[in-house]
């Protein structure tokens, strides 16, 4: 068992974390022609399940290793933004305000994370920690009140692959017991095969696509909407 935070993995010729997104967003783009276009066709969403999985801990890594997490948070505050119109087309038919994108829910999740650790570091007391606790539970209570895509289920996953990061095995456990606790007997337990692949996870950023999901989520989301229309 790791107990360092610069973890060492031991996965050689495993899979970097550009394969991880490239691997995640093919998912994604499956599982939403299968919502938009053929809502019937279940086993296109079920290939679909293992998207957020990987979503989830891409932001876990991309936060611990960020050198500027406002930036960070701001950047998926402003995407979130940019892909709300495409959501409510894709999946609403229109503009409403019932649900929101993905990307809210991981801006609550960031804004949890870095809430937490803020209110921590002030003092090492216990009382401190349980204030950033609730300051993090908050953000969570934030994508259920709002209806985000996943809602606190998709905040959690991501505290859940944040703070256990020292520890790879039982990290990608108590993730894989997250969505048994929260989708058990629901299709949405089809992507614990998702944490088989994250446990190939090599450590390395490998080449670029940094900006993948940022700009593929909104422009896949506007196409399948007009794709819809059209037919």
């Amino acid at each position: 068992m790791e107990n360092s935070s610069e973890l060492t993995y031991k996965a050689p010729g495993g899979l970097s974390m550009t394969t991880l997104k490239v691997i995640a967003v093919i998912s994604m783009l499956i599982d939403h022609i299968g919502a938009v276009l053929f809502p019937r066709t279940y086993w296109l969403r079920g290939i679909g399940r293992l998207a957020m999985p990987i979503f989830c801990f891409g932001i876990s890594e991309g936060l611990h290793y960020s050198k500027d997490r406002m930036k960070y948070l701001l950047r998926m505050g402003l995407w979130s933004v940019i892909s709300e119109v495409p959501f409510d087309l894709a999946f609403n038919g229109g503009l409403e305000f019932y649900s929101q994108n993905v990307m809210l829910t991981f801006f609550c999740a960031i804004a949890g994370i870095m809430v937490y650790e803020s209110i921590k570091d002030l003092s090492p007391s216990i009382f401190m920690t349980i204030l950033g606790a609730a300051g993090a539970a908050a953000f969570a209570y934030a994508a259920r009140f709002l209806r985000t895509d996943y809602g606190e289920f998709g905040v959690l996953l991501v505290y859940v692959l944040y703070f256990m990061r020292p520890y790879p095995t039982y990290r990608l456990l108590a993730a894989a017991a997250l969505v048994c606790i929260f989708y058990w007997m629901d299709l949405e337990m089809v992507c614990l095969p998702a944490f088989l692949i994250l446990s190939r996870y090599n450590g390395e950023n490998g080449r670029g696509l940094k900006y993948l999901f940022y700009f593929f989520y909104p422009f896949h989301l506007a196409v399948l909407a007009l794709i819809d229309r059209l037919i």
